[in-house]
């Protein structure tokens, strides 16, 4: 299999498991129903990857939110 089929796969997973969070529901148990006999393990990673990009846009909200109140700080304080 090569690996780009392999990334394929484990987007709809996944995409899967992202839509199973937006409804509340479990996001294993979402991906395990829509794409039986899915080795535990390769459900995992999926899971783990979700996680993941889940935690990298919470940074990078967290990083704008400081760039921004930094800025909006330092434009008035050199209108003072």
């Amino acid at each position: 299999m090569s690996k780009d089929t392999r990334k394929q796969v484990e987007a709809a997973i996944i995409a899967v498991m992202a839509q199973a969070e937006v409804d509340s529901r479990c996001p294993l148990a979402a991906a395990e129903a829509a794409f039986p006999g899915t080795p535990a393990m390769v459900l995992g990673g999926c899971y783990a990857e979700l996680q993941m990009a889940q935690e990298d846009a919470w940074w990078e909200a967290v990083e704008r939110t400081i760039d921004s109140t930094v800025i909006r700080d330092a434009v008035a304080a050199a209108a003072q």
